[in-house]
């Protein structure tokens, strides 16, 4: 059976509004991702690590809840990580972040052709368990799994985004699709032009670049095709978790067309167009609710 796993750090969000704590969310970049896949009964790995505390134990709960597995998820003797989120005038956010005390090695699957990853953030660049993360991606690479990257590049100086460039090049070596902010790109590049962007990435092997931008449309580039894609117009209660979630709409698409390594530049206009919106439809649900992941409704 063709399974998804997520790879990402696990945060409990303290949502602010106002300078006031108004909410506390179990989130994460990949978590969203997992959950929300898993709410529509996709089989769905989280590959992680938490805590031995409180935190720790109502994310392993709240994960197996909503349908995810967990047995790839490392725990340690110390405290889960949190993040506080300051919702501005326009419900997006802010985030300072508060990290782990220790890093303990991640636990990874054997992997099997046609199996999707998606991987991302903070995760996919630290120093710590990189050479393992790098070895994972290489063999599920080997093996034709279908690698998914969003690098959710934070706010850096420019000393530091000269190692995130670094690491973001060896990412893309083993990534078969390429999706990120607007934001990400103009971190990393200085544009966020998708013919721009995809004439530098695309002797790394990439067979998709994907660019999300707010209410702006969505752009897509393959080497056959270059496509923009208006999004619905809402007024969002929260944009935490609109781009995971968009994230985990296209990871359903290409499960819904059983796209792999071998077929995935064979994709018709029509079947991007239902992947593309999926996509939108997902991160436009989140956003006009107050979680990271869509309604079990």
């Amino acid at each position: 059976m063709r399974t998804i796993y997520t790879i990402g750090e696990t945060t409990f969000d303290i949502v602010f509004k106002n300078n006031k704590p108004i909410d506390g969310i179990i989130g994460g970049s990949a978590l969203n991702t997992a959950i929300s896949l898993g709410r529509i009964g996709l089989p769905v790995h989280f590959i992680s690590r938490l805590g031995n505390d409180k935190i720790g134990e109502l994310s392993l709960h709240f994960l197996t809840d909503n349908g995810v597995k967990t047995e790839n998820i490392v725990r340690f003797d110390g405290n889960s990580r949190i993040s506080l989120a300051f919702m501005d005038n326009d419900n997006n956010a802010e985030y300072q972040f508060y990290k782990l005390n220790q890093t303990p090695l991640l636990s990874f699957p054997e992997t099997l052709a046609d199996d999707m990853i998606s991987f991302g953030s903070t995760m996919a660049i630290q120093n710590e368990g990189r050479k393992e993360l790098l070895q994972f991606l290489t063999h599920a690479s080997e093996e034709k799994a279908l690698i998914v990257y969003d690098p959710n590049i934070r706010q850096s100086d420019e000393k530091e985004l000269i190692d995130i460039r670094q690491k973001v090049d060896e990412n893309l070596l083993l990534t078969h699709v390429l999706k990120g902010s607007e934001q990400d790109f103009l971190r990393l590049y200085g544009t966020s032009d998708a013919r721009t962007i995809f004439s530098k990435i695309k002797q790394s092997g990439i067979k998709a670049l994907i660019i999300t931008a707010g209410e702006k449309p969505v752009q897509l580039i393959t080497p056959e095709l270059s496509k923009s894609y208006r999004i619905e117009a809402v007024t969002p209660v929260s944009t935490i978790g609109a781009g995971d979630n968009f994230n985990a709409g296209i990871i359903t698409g290409f499960f819904k067309h059983q796209v792999n390594v071998q077929n995935i530049s064979s994709l018709t206009e029509i079947q991007w167009d239902e992947i593309i919106g999926i996509g939108n439809f997902f991160a436009s649900e989140v956003c006009k609710s107050e979680v990271n992941y869509i309604s079990t409704r």
